[in-house]
């Protein structure tokens, strides 16, 4: 049986070639094929999981976890600080000598450091350690703000983060605030005053030192979006460099001001009788710096502002029901208010950044 040249022309059709008439010099119509272009496989999307468990099931185990580490490492400062140990920059060092330890193991373990990129030894000083410092006065002004005002009112005074942070961003040029959220941040000061002038036993050295860990905060997240741009650590990876630097500048600050009472006082026998207190609460601030990436990878940074403010709340009633502390009516519409401004404000953050990558 002969084949004939249209097709035999078929014959060697590849499955998924198309043929196309193509004249030949004697009028014959003649096949040709245009080739397949080969499909780029799919680059398959990355799933965070934990034990299996799907994506929405660690989001939500890690925001319980989260609160829960949070508000219980909050309210172990507290009793620590009040109860024979009221150093609150050696506090904050003990829990940033464990982290940095904690993350460097975890660091070359798991060989989340990429060897080619490990930071050189002047960018460390000239970026790190001023993140590192400014993240020391966070730590130690917030403990110490412990030692004058109660755990309820702390933690409405915590709404004014953003406002401060906002205009810190302003002031360095990093962002332009919209009308929306000027006026959402001036809602939640509002807000945050009125708590505060319904808190009428606070202490003014008390609401000054807040204010001072508010500011230094606000100013530690504008240096670190400044001054390590485009550097995009790993969260293990990033704490495993700024927890040194923190430990660093809060091991001067104690050596300047709190050991030589420490050794008066022999400190070292409260740490030894409340051995198991100290070990939980430099664990826990390790945890809650673990759980704060997972629900980031698993869910969004906006969840964990939202979850933040929930557990402020939390604390707020614990506060008033464990440490038997009194909160006026003013106070909770004050903060009331607060919570409401601050949950807009997120949403405008959320629509912005949205628009941004969009």
């Amino acid at each position: 049986m002969s084949v004939s040249r249209q097709d035999s022309s078929r014959s060697h059709l590849l499955d998924g070639d198309k043929p196309r008439d193509v004249p030949s010099t004697d009028g014959t119509p003649r096949f040709t094929t245009t080739p397949k272009t080969p499909k780029t496989p799919k680059t398959p999307r990355h799933t965070f999981t934990v034990f299996g468990m799907s994506r929405l099931a660690v989001a939500c185990v890690s925001s319980l976890l989260w609160m829960c580490f949070s508000g219980g490492l909050i309210m172990l400062n507290k009793d620590l600080l009040s109860h024979g140990f009221p150093y609150p920059m050696a506090l904050s060092g003990l829990g940033m000598i464990f982290s940095g330890v904690a993350s460097q193991i975890v660091c070359w373990q798991y060989g989340i450091v990429d060897q080619g990129k490990i930071v050189s030894k002047e960018f460390y000083l000239k970026n790190i350690m001023p993140v590192g410092f400014l993240g020391a006065m966070t730590l130690w002004l917030g403990n110490l703000v412990y030692l004058y005002l109660s755990v309820s009112l702390i933690q409405m005074l915590k709404c004014m983060t953003p406002v401060i942070t906002m205009i810190a961003l302003f002031l360095s040029g990093l962002e332009s605030p919209t009308q929306k959220m000027i006026i959402s941040v001036i809602l939640i000061a509002l807000g945050t005053a009125v708590a505060s002038i319904g808190a009428i036993d606070a202490s003014i050295i008390g609401l000054i030192i807040m204010f001072g860990a508010e500011c230094s905060e606000a100013v530690r997240l504008v240096m670190t979006q400044y001054l390590l741009t485009g550097r995009k650590f790993h969260p293990f990876e990033g704490l495993m460099y700024l927890a040194p630097a923190t430990a660093f500048w809060l091991a001067i600050g104690s050596a300047m001001t709190e050991i030589p009472k420490m050794v008066e006082n022999d400190v070292l026998t409260v740490i030894f009788s409340h051995k198991l207190k100290f070990l939980a609460a430099a664990a826990m601030g390790f945890g809650v710096n673990l759980l704060a990436y997972i629900v980031i990878q698993s869910a969004s940074s906006l969840t964990l502002k939202v979850i933040g403010t929930v557990k402020n709340a939390i604390v707020v009633i614990l506060g008033v029901v464990l440490l038997r502390e009194s909160i006026s009516t003013v106070q909770i519409f004050g903060y009331g208010v607060s919570i409401a401004a601050f949950y807009w404000y997120q949403q405008i953050k959320a629509s912005q950044i949205k628009a941004e990558s969009s």
